[in-house]
């Protein structure tokens, strides 16, 4: 039993501790946040020409191409 709790409390102290250093940048800077990621938000990406694979699929085929009409037999 011991060892078990002995096991939650390493596990609860490594979790905290990887929480704080993961949201350190954010405490710390005045108007910090995370990252942006994602592709179509990225600023360095649209730079580089790079755009998600949605924006691709899009621009390759038209949507109203796609649709079909349901009265038409």
């Amino acid at each position: 039993m011991e060892t078990f709790l002995t096991t939650i409390l390493i596990a609860g102290i490594l979790l905290l501790l990887s929480v704080i250093f993961l949201a350190t940048q954010m405490i710390l800077k005045k108007d910090g946040k995370f990252p942006e990621t994602e592709v179509s938000q990225n600023e360095n990406m649209k730079k580089l020409g790079i755009t998600c694979a949605k924006c691709d699929e899009e621009k390759s085929c038209s949507l109203t191409s796609l649709k079909t009409d349901v009265g038409e037999k």
